[in-house]
Parts: C-alpha cells; sequence; structure tokens
C-alpha cells in the first residue's frame, strides 16, 4: 500500500535522517507545529467563545429538559480557561526566553485540544446521539500537524481508548455503541494514513531542502572557485602577454639599432655584439616561454612523450650542476655539489631530470643575492633518491608556499626587479616529478632561503636492459641552458 512502513525508500530517509539531521528536524518540525497549533488554538478559543453565547441564549432554556446542555457550557468555560493558561504560558516561554520544553508546549495544546474534543463529543452523543466533533478534530489535527508514526498512533490511540470508555457508560444501546465504535476505528485509522503520508512528505521534503541547499553550497563554493581561477588565469595570460611582447619588444628595439648603425655605415664591433647578444638571450627567453607553455598543454593533453631508462642518477645531477658552475660564479654565487653515495640506477628520463635541474637551479640564481650559495645534495630516504637544491636567498613567503606548484600562481612579493619569469615553471616542474611518480615539496624561510627536494622512485626499468652511464646528454646542453638561464640579467 502507498502508506506502508515498511519501504526501503522510507527507511532510507529516516536512516539518513537520524545519522545527519535528526536534531536539526525534530527542532524544525516541533517549531512547525508550534505555530500551527497556536493557530488552532485561536479557532478553537474563538469557537468556544462563540458557543458560550449559544449556550446563554440559545441552549440555556433547554438545559432542564436536558443537563447536557449546561455540562457543554461548563465544557467550554473549561476550554476557554486551558487556552488561555497556554497562551499565558506560551507568552513567558517566548517572551522571557524561560527554559521550557518546546514540544511539550505544542503537545499540552494538542492535548487540551483534544480532550475538550472528547468531552464535547461524549456530551453530544447524550444530547443528540452524534460525536462528529471529534472526527472533524481528529481530521483536521491530521491534515495540519507533522507527528511522526508513533506520536500518531500514541495521540489517536490514547484519544479513541478515552472516547470508547466514555461511550461504554454514555451508550446503553449496544448497536448504537457499536456503531459509534466502528466509526471512531474507521476515521482514526484514516487520520492516521493521512497523519502518516504529509509527515513523510514533510520528512522528504526537509531532506529536500537540505541536499537542496548543501548542493546550492557547493555550487557557490565551485563558483567562487572558477572565479578564482579566472581570476588566476586572466592575470596569468596578462604575465604571459607581458613575457611575449617584452623580449620582442627588446630583440626589436635591438635590430633597429643594428639597422641604425648599417645605415650610417658606423659598424662599432663591441656595439654590434652586445646589441647581437641581447637579441640572442631574448630569443633564448621566448624559446623558453613558448616550450614551457607547449609542454604544459601537452601534459594537459596526456600527449607528453618521456623516455625512462636506467641511469646513474648520481652522475645526471652531478653532470648538471658542474654544467651552470661557471653561469653561477658569474653573478656572485658559489654552486656547491655533494652527495651520499657515488652511484645509484633508478629509472628516469634524462632529459627531464636536467628541465627539473635547470628550472631549480634558475630559481636559486634569481633569488639569491650576490655572495649567496647554492647546495645541491643528493641522499637516499624510504626507497626514494632525494635531490635537493637550497639557497641562503631571500626566500618565500609563508602563505605562498603552499601556492607556489599553482599553474596559475605567480609569487609577486619575491620577484625582484633584475628578473623575470612567466609563473610556470615550478608547476612545470611538478609536473615532471609527477611523471616519474616522484613528489616534490618546498622548504623555506622568509630572508633566510629555500630548499626545494625532490622525490623519486628507487625503481629500475625492466625493459631497459643493462644501467646505461651517461657523461654528457648531448652536445646541446650549453644551449638548454642558455634557454633555461634566459630571464637573469646582469
Amino acid at each position: 500500500m502507498f502508506w506502508n512502513f515498511n519501504k526501503k525508500n522510507d527507511f532510507d530517509d529516516i536512516e539518513n535522517l537520524k545519522e545527519k539531521h535528526k536534531e536539526e528536524f525534530e527542532k524544525f518540525k516541533t517549531e512547525t507545529n508550534i505555530k500551527r497549533t497556536t493557530k488552532l488554538g485561536i479557532v478553537l478559543f474563538i469557537v468556544n467563545l462563540m458557543m458560550i453565547g449559544v449556550d446563554l441564549t440559545s441552549y440555556r432554556s433547554m438545559r432542564t429538559e436536558n443537563i447536557g446542555y449546561l455540562y457543554l457550557f461548563y465544557i467550554h468555560i473549561l476550554t476557554i480557561g486551558l487556552l488561555l493558561f497556554w497562551y499565558i504560558l506560551y507568552y513567558i516561554s517566548k517572551k522571557y526566553k524561560k527554559n521550557i520544553n518546546r514540544k511539550l508546549i505544542y503537545e499540552m495544546l494538542l492535548t487540551i485540544s483534544m480532550g475538550s474534543c472528547i468531552l464535547i463529543s461524549l456530551n453530544d452523543l447524550k444530547i443528540s446521539g452524534q460525536i462528529s466533533v471529534y472526527f472533524i478534530w481528529v481530521l483536521i489535527i491530521s491534515g495540519v500537524l507533522y507527528m511522526d508514526p508513533l506520536e500518531s498512533f500514541i495521540l489517536y490511540g490514547i484519544s479513541i481508548v478515552f472516547l470508547m470508555l466514555g461511550m461504554h457508560f454514555i451508550v446503553f444501546s449496544k448497536s448504537l455503541l457499536y456503531y459509534n465504535i466502528y466509526n471512531s476505528i474507521v476515521v482514526v485509522i484514516f487520520g492516521f494514513i493521512v497523519s502518516n503520508i504529509i509527515y513523510r512528505g514533510f520528512l522528504r521534503d526537509f531532506l529536500n531542502n537540505k541536499s537542496l541547499l548543501k548542493s546550492k553550497m557547493e555550487v557557490e563554493a565551485v563558483n567562487q572557485k572558477l572565479k578564482e581561477y579566472e581570476r588566476l588565469r586572466t592575470n596569468f595570460f596578462a604575465n604571459i602577454s607581458h613575457e611575449l611582447r617584452t623580449p620582442l619588444n627588446v630583440i626589436y628595439s635591438a635590430q633597429q639599432m643594428i639597422e641604425i648603425m648599417v645605415n650610417q655605415e658606423n659598424l662599432n664591433k663591441r656595439k654590434m655584439e652586445s646589441y647581437l647578444k641581447i637579441t640572442k638571450q631574448n630569443s633564448y627567453r621566448l624559446i623558453r616561454l613558448i616550450g614551457n607553455l607547449i609542454d604544459i598543454t601537452k601534459i594537459d593533453a596526456l600527449s607528453f612523450e618521456a623516455t625512462f631508462v636506467n641511469l646513474n642518477i648520481i652522475k645526471v645531477v652531478e653532470d648538471i650542476a658542474m654544467s651552470v658552475v661557471e653561469f653561477v660564479e658569474s653573478k656572485g654565487l658559489t654552486l656547491t655539489f655533494d652527495t651520499e653515495v657515488e652511484e645509484k640506477v633508478i629509472c628516469c628520463d634524462p632529459y627531464l631530470i636536467e628541465r627539473i635541474m635547470l628550472n631549480l637551479l634558475s630559481n636559486s640564481v634569481k633569488f639569491t643575492q650576490k655572495g649567496g650559495s647554492i647546495l645541491v645534495n643528493i641522499h637516499l630516504e624510504d626507497n626514494y633518491v632525494c635531490i635537493s637544491v637550497k639557497d641562503n636567498g631571500i626566500g618565500i613567503p609563508d602563505d605562498m608556499q603552499e601556492l607556489i606548484f599553482d599553474r596559475f600562481i605567480q609569487v609577486d612579493d619575491v620577484i625582484t626587479k633584475n628578473t623575470e619569469g612567466s609563473g610556470i615553471g615550478l608547476s612545470l616542474v611538478k609536473s615532471l616529478v609527477e611523471m616519474h611518480c616522484g613528489k616534490i615539496y618546498l622548504n623555506s624561510q622568509e630572508n633566510k632561503g629555500s630548499e626545494f627536494v625532490i622525490c623519486i622512485p628507487d625503481i629500475l626499468n625492466k625493459d631497459s636492459g643493462e644501467k646505461r652511464n651517461i657523461t654528457n646528454l648531448d652536445d646541446n646542453r650549453i644551449e638548454r641552458i642558455n634557454i633555461e638561464f634566459s630571464d637573469i640579467y646582469d
């Protein structure tokens, strides 16, 4: 049947309610019932007040013939008195915030109204043989108030027991007694079914509203994130536009100066070399930026290709570090390489390792003042080979350390005027490290320096064959160093 309490969905809703929103739902249900019983109480008060007028006018002359009319008058007076008492109690609890159980308040009014209707019905039964007031009130309560099956069962069960006990002492005709009992049971069952349907609809609406509210909050959170990412994306592309425009302007200016020198037939070799150097450095810078953008796009599209072979990672990193020593020293810095082990063969892509190391070394050079030092260290830790690039530069603010590897984040506070950057280098580094199933993290203190640590799993590629010991990746390393360090100016 449609009101079957054993439906799986009903139990699921109730269990879900108990686990997550039981207390909130009970409070909401109680407050809703209080508002509704208050209105019912007002209606009941007005009706009883009107009936007192009828008692004093129309029914007064009938009291001598049928004492039931006198009892009816007393019941109306009693009901009004109890309703006034209830309203005083409700006003005190609401006005002065007295510690009175809110659920008890509406249950008290429910008891008063139901008791009054039972007394009136029994009195009407004695007068006219009808108990329609009880029927009407049961249907009103079942359609207006939200009661769970247990509450409605207790309310209707107790009320019909008292009603039948009263009828037993009032009605002496068995046929009339059974007739009224049968009608009462039918009405109570119908009211119970209606009450249960309305309650479950109320419960379902509450859960749906909670779900909608949760979804709305999630959508708002996602919307805020999208707005933030849109802002970061806009800033990112504005920065990229600047990064593209700046070297192009420099190259164009250098080309104009060379053109002027040619037109004036004043070919100063020293100036010509200077302009060519500027042109070359900014060309490298464009190559680096465009290459990074292409690589990020490929990584996002899962089309980035890597070649993993078994290599002596110690030798690979040492060669990279030693190849930039001259450049680092030309900036007034010192570069030291240290390792716990002399040889360690793992599965890696030497070209990607070079990209990672050159990017981190470039950052250290950018943000370390003259007289500073850079340390490259390799150590083993929990089945990982960890490569550390540490400097004593200006460091990174605490509030930016968790964001430093994000795609659209650039640490503006640590960008100095003699350096340039697109803000995508560390994001690319993180992606390249993750392609090795590795991890990267940062230790930094502002004004004391930074340490980037890369941890690569100590595993071998079984398909790679014998270990390879590569001293030089290829003859283009110097050019790649120039490209990676192209945004560092004298």
